[in-house]
């Protein structure tokens, strides 16, 4: 009985296994990005995410996504404040990784992205994991990548450093 049942299963994964097309498209990418957001989650009027800048890199395992992410904020302008509440954001940074889903149309890739990271601000005043769900939109043309992304970032026990976010992609992709 055991072997009839070893046989059934074999045939199924090998049926299976033929029915399948295989793919092999791999891919690695990275490049630059630029941004800017608001912040939402609180009440500060100094925006965190004002301008950021960073980068990228990119594993594509077929339509899977695993990448890496990391970006700055360049500050925020404290002068425009009008309460006391209102503080200077300097060097606000992110660290993480991202998962994903991609569409591969001829030109374009789309998919939604999952992004889960650190944020921390060097003199300690925001600190925190983030959790950041968005859409990515990339256009390839040869090796290059153009494109954009928009996440909701939502970070731990800050909740005044929670935002929307927009950003700029480019890079290579191979």
């Amino acid at each position: 009985m055991k072997h009839r049942l070893a046989l059934v299963l074999g045939l199924f994964v090998a049926a299976l296994a033929i029915s399948v097309p295989a793919r092999a498209d791999v891919g690695i990418g990275g490049g630059a990005l630029i941004g800017t957001g608001t912040n939402l989650g609180g009440h500060a009027e100094n925006n965190p995410y004002k301008l950021q800048v960073g980068g990228y890199g990119e594993l594509d395992l077929g339509n899977l996504l695993i990448g890496i992410r990391g970006t700055r904020s360049l500050g925020s302008d404290p002068a425009r404040c009008d309460t006391k509440k209102c503080r200077d954001v300097d060097d606000l940074r992110t660290f993480g990784g991202d998962f994903g889903y991609i569409w591969h149309l001829p030109i374009l890739h789309l998919g939604p992205r999952l992004g889960i990271g650190y944020l921390d601000e060097p003199n300690g005043a925001r600190v925190g994991a983030y959790f950041e769900p968005g859409f990515s939109l990339d256009a390839k043309l040869l090796l290059f990548n153009v494109g954009g992304e928009i996440r909701y970032r939502v970070v731990a026990g800050e909740s005044d450093a929670n935002g929307f976010i927009a950003y700029l992609r480019l890079g290579l992709r191979l």
